[in-house]
This record gives structure tokens, C-alpha cells and sequence, in this order.
């Protein structure tokens, strides 16, 4: 299980899959040992099955708040109780009406192998999780898919820039150089501005720069541009030259001239992607890119044992609701998990995940991760806030607290 899980959520940290006493389960997998069969059992799944009798068939997860007491290691077994928390009243929502239920596992674990009993099982950890079980809105109430999204205006690619955005799709940002006299320039143009000769090469920045000017967009906004004022900036990169992006998941406030940057790249929809920069510096995580693709959503979903229709079966998910299948919660905690350990390395120990969902995830599109630490401890504890987005807006949001090897460098600075 937990090397599947690890294949799905394309996560490489050793600690998971060492041989021996050392390996032990990723910490975000926490809900998968919880996850019975197909079938349907128990006072949870009595209260979907009334709910759906009564017409609310539709079911989408909304939270996910997890704590960790310790590692869970190789050929334990794992105890749980469960308790429904909560049931709303009735609430009306953009997907449609509902109810919204919390629930909450104690999760313990005992060593068989070892002569301990499953009344000395130890906490591992707690799981609070909650869903809307609902009936659907009609169609024309709602949004239809990824394509419901108005469009940002395509750029005009021609003969002497379209190997800028060749770079682009390759996920570099290309200027060129001057073959005669070693001069950089960007935009990109036919000729040399300092010596005028037509030779030159293609380079890929290295993604450092920092804010030389900038302007922020208020009013009037584009459907496609969103509905938040953002940050237009010229970027002074490291090779000399100066590049017009946006500066992304940083308030405009916190964005000032000599601002330290870095590269990323943000696609919009299936056809734009476009260079972007972050915030640099030791409390940025570097963007993560995962593409959305079927088999992830499908993969991810046998690798925590969600067998909810909606997340392999597209036309069971169109009768419920939606435009095709989406990925479950439970693959977005492991890709949480996934990118934080990327950043801290193996030797890190997460203690608790807490995300909110917002957009769904479907195939097709891409989500991008971005983080930053809000507080760090002396004893190398983190708090990080983090976000994925695709084109539809802010797929996952929420915190992780980490707690990293003191004499290891994370980001930079010593922790």
C-alpha cells in the first residue's frame, strides 16, 4: 500500500520506502488504513444511505484536519474509532443543497509481531473530515466544467519570437544573446541593439531577479483576470535583461521595488501557460507543477481506497453533478504531504496536515502548489502555509506544521 500510494502521488522520499525497521507510512496516508471496502457499513454510511433516499445523492469532501502523535511503521496493525461529529441543517450551496457532516477517527496502532496487544495500541493519530452530501443544482444554475472560466487573451506567437514560447512549454524563459558581441536582450528581436549584427543564441534564465518597477491592477477588471487587484512587475533578472509577469501569491503590499524574485510558471487553460515570479527568499517554497491526468485521479483514489464512483467513472460522476471525474481529497493531503517533504527533505517529521478544499480538480488541467513559512521555532518546528490552484481558482488551501533535523538547512537558513 504504501508503495502504491507513493507511485500515485509521484512522492520519492526514502524514509517511506527503506528497507527494515527504519521505513514507515507517509504521514498524509493517515485516512487510507481507515478505508473499508466498496461496501457500505456502519452509522456513517446508514446516514448516506438515508441521505440518498431522500434524494441527496451527490457527495463531495470539503476538509481535512490531521494530527500525528507518531510514524506509523511496517506490519502494525491499526485500530480506529469513529464518531459523526456533526450534521448541519440544511444549507444551500453553489453545488447545490445539503448537508454538511464532520466526522472524527482516534487512530491507534499495536506490533503484533512484537507480543502487543490491541489494548496496548498507541495513538498514531486523529482524522476530522468533513463532506456535503447534496442534491445537485440544475445545470444552468452552475458553472459546466473546466471551460466555464472566461479565457485571458492569447499572445501572437510569430517568426522571431516563437522560440520564447517554445521555452515556455519546455519550462524555461529563453532570451537571447549576441553571437558578435555577447550582449543579452529580451524582447526578443531580429537584431542586436548594441552592435546590430543578426547573430545570436537562445539562453534559459536561471530564474533569479528581483522587482525593478511595478503596477497594480485595480479596477476595471476582466472576468478572466479574476476580482482581486494584482501585481504587473518589470523584473530585472540575473543575466541582465528585464522581463514584464506577474508576481503571484504575494499581496501587492508585500511586493516592493528590489524585491527579490523567482521564476515559475502558472497555465491559465488547456492552450496558455505563461512565465510568472514568486517572492525568493529562505520563507518561499519553490512551485510544484503536477499535471492532472486520469490516471493520477484514478491511481490516487485506488492508492487510498476511495471507490466512490465520482472519482473513476465519468458518466456515474456526470449523473451526480459533475462535469467528469475529480480528484478525491485524499490524493490532495498526499500531494500536501509530497510537496512539503520535497522541500524539507526525508529527515523531516510532519505533524499535522489541515487543508480546505475549494475548485474541484479534474483531468486535463494542472495544479500548482505554492508555500510559504509563517513561523518558525527553535527547535525546528515550521508552520507552512500552502496552496494549489489550477485554472479554476484555489483547488486546496491550508497549514502543515513540520518539524525538521536542527542541523540540517531548509530554505536556506539553519533549522
Amino acid at each position: 500500500m504504501i508503495r502504491h500510494w507513493c507511485e500515485a502521488m509521484g512522492d520519492a522520499n526514502p524514509a517511506y520506502t527503506a528497507a527494515g525497521a527504519e521505513a514507515f507510512a507517509p504521514p498524509a496516508m493517515l485516512q487510507a488504513w481507515t478505508m473499508g471496502s466498496s461496501g457500505r457499513r456502519g452509522h456513517f454510511n446508514a446516514l448516506m444511505r438515508e441521505l440518498e433516499t431522500a434524494g441527496f445523492a451527490s457527495v463531495v469532501a470539503t476538509d481535512c484536519e490531521q494530527q500525528y502523535a507518531r510514524p506509523l511503521r511496517i506490519g502494525e496493525r491499526v485500530l480506529f474509532e469513529s464518531d459523526i461529529e456533526s450534521v448541519s441543517a440544511e444549507k444551500r450551496t453553489a453545488l447545490g443543497t445539503g448537508y454538511f457532516i464532520t466526522t472524527r477517527m482516534d487512530v491507534r496502532a499495536y506490533d503484533e509481531a512484537a507480543g502487543e496487544k490491541p489494548g496496548e495500541a498507541t495513538p498514531v493519530g486523529t482524522h476530522r473530515f468533513r463532506i456535503l452530501k447534496f442534491r445537485p443544482a440544475e445545470r444552468a444554475e452552475r458553472p459546466q466544467g473546466v471551460d466555464a472560466k472566461p479565457r485571458r487573451p492569447r499572445p501572437v506567437v510569430n517568426r522571431d519570437n516563437a522560440g520564447y514560447w517554445e521555452g515556455v512549454a519546455a519550462g524555461e524563459l529563453r532570451f537571447q544573446r549576441c553571437d558578435a558581441c555577447g550582449t543579452a536582450r529580451f524582447p526578443w528581436l531580429p537584431g542586436c541593439n548594441a552592435c546590430g549584427s543578426d547573430r545570436w543564441h537562445a539562453e534559459a534564465a536561471s530564474g533569479a531577479g528581483e522587482v525593478y518597477s511595478k503596477v497594480v491592477v485595480h479596477h476595471p477588471l476582466p472576468p478572466a483576470f479574476g476580482t482581486k487587484p494584482y501585481t504587473v512587475a518589470l523584473v530585472e533578472l540575473a543575466e541582465d535583461v528585464r522581463v514584464v509577469a506577474n508576481v503571484v501569491g504575494a499581496a501587492p503590499e508585500d511586493i516592493a521595488i528590489g524585491t527579490p524574485v523567482r521564476l515559475g510558471f502558472q497555465r491559465y487553460d488547456e492552450e496558455l501557460e505563461l512565465p510568472v515570479f514568486h517572492l525568493a527568499g529562505p520563507d518561499r517554497l519553490p512551485p510544484l507543477r503536477v499535471p492532472l491526468t486520469r490516471t493520477l485521479i484514478v491511481s490516487g483514489a485506488i492508492a487510498s481506497r476511495d471507490y466512490q464512483d465520482v472519482h473513476h467513472d465519468a458518466e456515474l460522476a456526470r449523473a451526480k453533478g459533475a462535469p467528469d471525474i475529480f480528484m478525491n481529497i485524499l490524493t490532495t493531503n498526499g500531494l500536501v504531504g509530497r510537496y512539503v517533504t520535497d522541500w524539507t527533505g526525508p529527515d523531516a517529521r510532519i505533524e499535522s496536515i489541515a487543508i480546505r478544499l475549494g475548485v474541484p480538480a479534474y483531468p486535463g488541467d494542472e495544479l500548482q502548489f505554492s508555500g510559504e513559512v509563517t513561523e518558525r521555532g527553535e527547535d525546528g518546528r515550521l508552520v507552512l502555509a500552502v496552496r494549489g490552484t489550477n485554472r479554476l481558482g484555489v483547488h486546496v488551501s491550508g497549514t502543515v506544521t513540520v518539524t525538521v533535523n536542527v542541523t540540517r538547512k531548509v530554505g536556506r537558513a539553519t533549522t
